[in-house]
């Protein structure tokens, strides 16, 4: 079979497209041919008329391609058409040697029609004739169609494949789905024995880089015996792009050991892959091997050190980094804005980017929408709209970027409709588009989660043609839980499942998240099971859906599972933990837990801790030491915990404890409608309803008024709404009725005593 056959090249069939008429071994091509094309002849002569005398005409008959090649490399135009002249008047213009010179003429001045004119009228061709338009093209125009109908064509006449016609039709490879050829010219090369080398190869496995087949271009590299600068970079350049920073850092040390000199191209791209795994010790050492090597100072080696620092959050080398530099781009500036706003740094970025306005210094799409990450950062959304206002007058509101970019600020700022508007704009948005106006979703007040706008949005960006990321699932997965709606968190489960993101792990802890808050444990516990692979998340998402449920046996035995498969708690798996014995009557377990949070795990109690801390004492009956641990804590100046303590106190019955508590609530927070009515209501708990009115009379006279409690529950894909002594539900009368009936049972099957669990060993 042949290596390039037609069914690869599929252009050979059509001649005209290229303007490939079909090859003869005749010495004068069609008239009809001939008349489409203007080309310079004795008749027709596009060049300056020119007069020689018989010595000039004697020097240029030796020297012409010596002046064809000071034509190329002074960019004299007009002296290569004369010498071209020059050969048309000798009558050798067509020869062999005359026209390949002609062809790489043309072909440097990006004059295709007349080195494709010179080609067709050439009477004999060898390997370096096709090689050189097929490199006019390549070169040029990046017209790799035109590039495979040549080499087609040259298959199908017989001629010879060089090393240099193969690495020109391998450069011409530029994406996957050029694969195919790529890979027949690698049978080619093997058969005519080019694999070794060095110019071919590296051109091999570039091009089975840019394809994607990594695999493949680490075959071509290990066959190959001789490496130098440049197939290395090729390869450190790879790995970095595959995300595999260690083989790229451990390729760069296999190149010093060869003793080869790295060059700032190397630098740039050892850099730029060792975000990865390798760490920021590795890349302070490759900046002082670009010091040594004396690239430092190079800008793409600059701009790489910037961005590598801000990758690991070290934010003064970034900067120390930014202004050693002698030169600077805007390539340069922007890096240093995206490591400000990464770290949480977006005054600086603001500060930055005034200071280039300053310096007058034009900016491109990349730069403005890093800026707008930093006004998002910052939440500055009156700086923002300006920016918005800005973009629009240089004619960049269409880019995608900037779009993105302000979907996000107005999203992070409240702003949801400036958001929605302006991803309605948006004539593509694409799937980090859409990610962004979820965030905002996100953000609403619960008063507002039971719309189902964002679902609708969901539809009309898939009619769109967005495709839905493992990042679109988690943030919609938790737009359901927020809303307790099981039917739209069982759908977007099974429509994971049928894009095969289920998997990933960032949806299935959503998942999990979303079963537990939909009153789903059972299902929780199974998705959490069936996960591929757990991180932290996961195991704190399961442990805190149990504990939001009251299973404080669960808590702990999961707690001790994930500690025997050797994950380290963190804050928030301590606080479900907590919360978990607190509401479970575990009170000795939590205490203890508590006290040793620090030793043991290394975390330092945060407020919620130690609110937890104070629910403990205070259900276990201990309400003295719950009020002498706030006292002596370090956030005893805290609302939360003096409103715990009254609630506890309430739940006991002791009226002296909570009456304490709230005057220290009232002491701290005065106008807090709430703490108003959290002691009004516990004086009418303990039947004090004259203080209980003085309470509501206090409150009225300072015209202070709490909003309303809302909670809401979906019932065969409708959600309901309530509000704290609403009746405006139309089934009110019935809901009261059997609240009531509830009360009394519960009043029935209460017991007195508290149960506490011996001492769990943690």
């Amino acid at each position: 079979m042949s290596i390039l056959s037609s069914s690869v090249f599929p252009s050979c069939q059509s001649k005209s497209q290229h303007h490939f008429p079909y090859l003869r071994p005749t010495t004068t091509p069609p008239n009809n041919f001939l008349s489409s094309r203007t080309f310079i002849t004795s008749r027709n002569l596009t060049c300056p008329k020119i007069k020689l005398s018989v010595a000039a005409s004697f020097v240029l008959h030796d020297d012409w391609p010596q002046l064809l090649q000071l034509s190329i490399g002074s960019r004299d135009y007009k002296l290569g058409l004369s010498i071209h002249a020059f050969l048309i008047k000798l009558g050798s213009h067509n020869e062999t040697f005359q026209g390949n010179n002609l062809i790489n003429l043309y072909s440097k001045f990006n004059k295709l029609n007349d080195a494709q004119k010179v080609f067709d009228e050439m009477t004999i061709r060898n390997t370096i004739t096709w090689t050189s338009l097929m490199n006019g093209y390549s070169q040029n125009n990046n017209d790799a169609e035109a590039v495979f109908t040549i080499a087609c064509n040259m298959h199908r006449l017989g001629e010879d494949f060089s090393g240099h016609t193969c690495t020109v039709i391998l450069q011409a490879c530029e994406s996957a789905r050029d694969q195919i050829v790529g890979e027949q010219v690698h049978s080619l090369v093997i058969k005519s024995g080019f694999e070794e080398n060095l110019v071919v190869g590296t051109s091999l496995l570039s091009m089975y880089l840019r394809s994607g087949s990594l695999a493949s271009a680490e075959n071509v590299f290990r066959n190959l015996d001789d490496k130098d600068i440049q197939c290395l970079n090729s390869m450190i350049l790879g790995y970095g792009k595959e995300g595999d920073g260690q083989k790229s850092f451990q390729l760069f040390c296999d190149l010093l050991n060869y003793g080869l000199e790295p060059s700032d191209y190397t630098f740039t791209s050892v850099l730029s892959s060792s975000g990865g795994k390798i760490g920021a010790r590795e890349g302070r050492q490759l900046h002082g091997l670009a010091v040594k090597h004396g690239v430092v100072n190079e800008i793409s080696v600059g701009n790489a050190l910037v961005t590598l620092y801000g990758k690991y959050g070290l934010v003064e080398e970034a900067e120390k980094m930014f202004f050693s530099m002698t030169k600077r781009n805007l390539v340069t500036w922007t890096a240093l804005l995206s490591v400000y706003v990464k770290n949480n740094e977006g005054e600086k970025s603001i500060s930055g980017f005034l200071e280039m306005l300053h310096l007058g210094i034009c900016f491109d799409t990349n730069c403005l929408a890093t800026f707008i990450d930093g006004c998002s950062e910052c939440r500055d959304l009156k700086l923002g709209i300006q920016i918005h206002g800005f973009v629009t007058k240089l004619g960049y509101f269409s880019d995608l970027f900037i779009g993105t970019a302000l979907i996000d600020l107005y999203a992070k700022c409240g702003n949801l409709s400036y958001a929605k508007l302006v991803f309605s704009s948006l004539a593509v948005p694409n799937t980090a588009s859409f990610n962004a106006i979820l965030a905002g979703y996100m953000k609403i007040d619960e008063g507002e989660g039971e719309t189902d706008e964002y679902m609708f949005l969901f539809h009309q960006a898939r009619l769109s043609g967005v495709e839905p990321d493992f990042v679109t699932f988690s943030r919609l997965i938790g737009l359901s839980a927020e809303q307790a709606s099981l039917v739209k968190g069982m759908a977007l489960h099974g429509y994971s499942i049928k894009v095969g993101l289920e998997n990933e792990i960032i949806v299935g802890n959503a998942l999990v998240s979303m079963y537990a808050k939909c009153g789903e444990v059972e299902d929780s516990r199974r998705m959490f099971y069936t996960m591929v692979c757990h991180d932290l998340v996961s195991w704190n998402s399961l442990i805190s859906g149990c504990a939001l449920h009251g299973q404080g046996e669960e808590v702990l035995l999961l707690f001790e599972e994930m500690r025997r498969r050797r994950f380290i708690p963190d804050e928030i798996t301590v606080l479900s933990v907590l919360q978990a014995c607190s509401h479970s009557g575990l009170f000795d377990v939590g205490i203890h837990l508590f006290w040793n949070m620090e030793s043991k795990f290394k975390i330092k109690p945060a407020i919620e801790h130690y609110a937890c801390m104070v629910d403990l004492l205070g259900r276990s009956g201990s309400l003295s030491k719950a009020m002498e641990f706030i006292k002596q804590s370090a956030f005893s100046e805290s609302p939360l915990l003096w409103r715990t303590l009254i609630n506890t106190s309430n739940l006991h019955g002791d009226v002296n404890i909570s009456t304490l508590a709230s005057k220290h609530l009232l002491d701290l927070v005065p106008d807090d409608a709430g703490s108003y009515i959290l002691i009004s209501n516990m004086y009418a708990g303990g039947g004090m309803f004259s203080d209980a009115a003085r309470v509501r009379t206090l409150m009225n006279n300072r015209k202070m008024k709490k909003d309303a409690g809302c909670s809401w529950i979906e019932v065969d894909n409708k959600v309901h709404r309530f509000f704290a002594s609403g009746e405006d539900h139309q089934k009110s009368k019935e809901i009261y009725k059997k609240l009531d009936e509830l009360r009394c049972l519960m009043k029935e099957k209460s017991h007195p005593d508290i149960v506490s669990l011996q001492t769990w060993d943690m």
